[in-house]
């Protein structure tokens, strides 16, 4: 059984793997890939980025389960279809200890830099070795806001740290038809440490962890993000008074020094993918904690394609000792981006199921708790569970609601993904790059016409005092088949 583990460095890493979520709700499918199994590294535990994507893969999971828990049907297709775990369900002996949790388990660092490294303790010249390496902010920066921009903390506290149960769990599991893949920013402070310690103590034979051989083999890629967006500065006065803050000036520096050091050291990666952008309007600069919230950005949703792009990659033509370098190029500069600057494959592969997905949030939220006399809301016994305020109808909802806010910041930037309109409530207009020609006689794609083909869907069948997982089976397998069909049929979508 393939298996594909993400490990998502800081708040960047949990930006990207938000977005590969949305698009794996909506039908994306990943090559030759039964299962993954999301790792966020951060030891900022209360990053607003984090917990954000921790609580949509959390949901994501409960509807997958939903939908496939009796094994009946088909996996890895259609709407939430790819199967997401995290480590501690793989069921590997050795998983006493281990949190059920999408998080990487930094036991807690709420201490100082200083304090990690026992200055006080330490000689004279070990302190005067330390100020030399780092600054005064540096050392008394607080561990539990991660390393704010500073890698050259980030890679002393986490070199410490990153043969933790979670790495040797994961060692222990890994068959030698798994893949791994690393997302990581080159220009903040924990995913450009965290990223090449990762691959080390995964390459590394002289390393204490499980299977050193099938470590040494399993295929490995990884995204890097170029700097894609900078931060306002505090005033005078905010410096002053010693308020926290990242100095996004030196982002360009800190990406030339790293690709120095990638250059010249990093190895193991038979794939590395590369995107960055022109920063637009600074972004406020909250360092960590709950604070640190970006909205999506399209250079994440670039990112999130990458991991698909790795996994078609056929292992023969992965070869370490000469790594491929790519790279994301659209087919003009232009600060809209809808499905028409993809590939022909992406329109097919991604762009397809995105539409889909947006007919069924749009129609679900709009008007499926207004007909209840319909085939659909009667046979599937929908009015015994929605609207819902537990279960997996209620998570359902709630993705809806997550996906849409993920819509609208997209919708923002000066490098806006403008593919779908949120707010469209006519069918024949959500989609920017294909509008249905609609006249006198032919109203093209209405919620009438979408209607009729959920009806169709679903036939005369009639469940029995279904639960709420066999409710939501119901819903997701008309809205497959409606949507399809309407895709085909009303948007002509190629």
């Amino acid at each position: 059984m393939a298996r594909l583990f993400i490990f998502a460095v800081g708040g960047t890493g949990a930006r990207v793997l938000r977005s590969l979520t949305m698009l794996l709700a909506a039908g994306m499918r990943l090559p030759d890939c039964d299962q993954v199994i999301p790792v966020l590294v951060d030891p900022d535990t209360q990053n607003g980025d984090v917990t954000r994507t921790v609580d949509l893969l959390k949901r994501y999971k409960r509807i997958h389960d939903a939908l496939y828990q009796d094994g009946q049907h088909p996996k890895n297709e259609g709407f939430f279809g790819q199967d997401l775990t995290t480590l501690a369900q793989l069921n590997t002996s050795g998983v006493e200890g281990l949190r059920d949790s999408f998080v990487y388990d930094f036991g807690g660092i709420n201490q100082s830099f200083k304090d990690f490294m026992h200055y006080n303790e330490a000689s004279v010249e070990t302190r005067g070795l330390l100020d030399l390496l780092f600054t005064p902010d540096s050392l008394n920066a607080s561990l539990d806001l991660g390393f704010r921009g500073s890698p050259n903390v980030g890679s002393v506290v986490l070199n410490s740290l990153v043969q933790a149960k979670e790495m040797r769990y994961l060692a222990q599991s890994l068959n030698s038809d798994d893949r791994v893949f690393f997302i990581s920013s080159i220009f903040g402070g924990t995913g450009a440490a965290g990223f090449p310690l990762l691959v080390k103590n995964l390459r590394d034979p002289g390393v204490d962890l499980p299977q050193p051989s099938v470590r040494a083999a399993v295929p490995a890629g990884a995204l890097v993000l170029l700097p894609y967006f900078k931060l306002q500065q505090p005033s005078a006065e905010e410096k002053k008074n010693g308020q926290d803050f990242i100095d996004s000036n030196t982002f360009i520096t800190k990406t030339k020094t790293a690709l120095s050091y990638y250059a010249e050291h990093l190895e193991g990666i038979e794939s590395m993918y590369y995107l960055g952008d022109q920063a637009g309007q600074p972004l406020p600069n909250n360092p960590g904690r709950a604070e640190q919230r970006n909205q999506a950005h399209l250079m994440e949703v670039l990112g999130a394609l990458a991991i698909q792009h790795f996994l078609g990659q056929p292992a023969s033509q992965l070869d370490r000792g000469n790594p491929a370098y790519h790279e994301f190029g659209l087919k003009s500069d232009a600060p809209t981006v809808d499905f028409g600057q993809l590939s022909p494959a992406q329109r097919r592969e991604v762009a397809r199921p995105m539409i889909q997905f947006h007919y069924f949030a749009r129609y679900f939220r709009q008007h499926l708790l207004e007909e209840k006399s319909a085939p659909l809301y009667k046979g599937g016994k929908l009015g015994q569970h929605l609207p819902a305020s537990t279960g997996p109808l209620a998570d359902l909802t709630d993705f809806f609601t997550e996906y849409e806010s993920w819509l609208r910041e997209l919708g923002v930037n000066e490098r806006r993904f403008a593919a779908l309109h949120p707010d469209e409530m006519d069918f024949n207009k959500m989609v920017a790059d294909k509008i249905i020609s609609t006249g006198f006689f032919n109203k093209g794609l209405t919620d009438d016409v979408l209607r009729a083909e959920l009806n169709d869907a679903v036939g005369k069948t009639n469940l029995d005092n279904p639960d709420s997982a066999r409710a939501l089976r119901w819903l997701v397998e008309a809205f497959n088949t409606a949507t399809e069909k309407v895709v085909d049929s009303k948007l002509q979508y190629s």
